[in-house]
């Protein structure tokens, strides 16, 4: 996914590739501006100009185990892509507050997207919006449904997003940083939501988030993204216990863990990201990396270094 504009062209996303199974939750981590967002917006056709998909491909099953369809290929205002945008893949934003019509109420916005995706009429658009407002926990669903996005706190704007979201029963839910904006306390809550609607649903999961300790809690498989490309994956117990990457290693030092001496410093990733118009030739990590050898100046491709576990590093190729 790139972006062509007068200074140059910024390789937003040059180089993911991941996979989300039916039921199984996936978390994309790194740090900002790596290219997470892009990612998951890319996905239902969101980018808007100059951005495009230059290529690639991004396959979707959807319902029937027989029905593969390339999203990369298809119009990204086309009747195709909108019959799935909502309906089979659903996505909620870190801030609800830029996705919410503030003009709308908020059950006439849930209604609003039953009825795009399911023939029903518009009362029990309108009812099935209450009885989802109720499921994602919001107290007195049929007031809440009747107020604006202005009138409800934060957690409350976002349970309503999730229930915006699971309205159509979606196949794949992509959540992008759901709980940023939030205090400790509700980021629970919403986590636990999010984790229990995927249970029960059967739901794939993309987390995009910058937190280990979300992905720790949520995903059995985690991807690493360093300036729009992964550089490691694999199952959460491989990540946390033995990452192969040194950017990942990196990562896991300059998070606080309970129980740390008080004297012990936190270790931050040296360096900053490069500048996207200026991307170094080679590994995109070399920049930063204390393992940098001659041979990075050649971009290593993600490779298999142990069952299941991807890494793209020449210290492991």
């Amino acid at each position: 996914m790139f972006f062509h504009i007068e200074a140059g062209t910024v390789r937003a996303v040059d180089g993911v590739t991941l996979s989300v199974q039916r039921g199984q939750a996936v978390g994309l981590v790194g740090e900002s501006g790596c290219g997470k967002t892009i990612t998951g917006m890319s996905v239902l056709g969101l980018l808007q100009p100059p951005g495009r998909i230059e290529g690639g491909r991004i396959l979707f099953r959807g319902r029937t185990d027989s029905q593969t369809v390339d999203l990369a290929g298809l119009d990204p205002r086309g009747d195709q892509i909108r019959a799935i945008r909502g309906a089979e893949i659903a996505i909620v934003f870190q801030e609800p507050m830029t996705s919410l019509n503030p003009v709308y109420t908020v059950g006439d916005q849930i209604a609003e997207a039953v009825l795009v995706h399911r023939r029903v009429t518009r009362r029990d658009a309108r009812d099935q919006a209450v009885e989802m407002l109720q499921r994602v926990g919001l107290p007195q669903p049929h007031r809440i449904a009747g107020e604006y996005p202005h009138q409800l706190s934060g957690g409350m704007r976002q349970r309503a997003m999730i229930a915006m979201a699971l309205s159509c029963d979606p196949c794949l839910l992509i959540a992008d940083e759901p709980t940023t904006a939030l205090d400790v306390t509700v980021q629970a809550q919403i986590l636990d939501l999010i984790a229990r609607a995927q249970a029960e649903r059967h739901m794939a999961l993309l987390l995009i988030t910058h937190d280990l300790g979300v992905v720790a809690h949520m995903a059995a498989a985690i991807a690493v993204m360093y300036l729009g490309t992964v550089v490691e994956c694999g199952p959460r117990n491989a990540i946390f216990s033995s990452p192969l990457h040194p950017y990942t290693q990196a990562l896991l030092r300059s998070v606080p863990v309970l129980g740390r001496r008080a004297k012990e410093r936190l270790s931050p990733v040296r360096g900053t990201v490069p500048d996207p118009l200026a991307v170094p030739a080679g590994c995109p990590f070399a920049p930063r990396c204390p393992e940098q050898m001659e041979v990075c100046c050649v971009r290593p491709s993600l490779q298999e270094a142990e069952p299941g576990h991807q890494v793209a590093c020449w210290l492991h190729g």
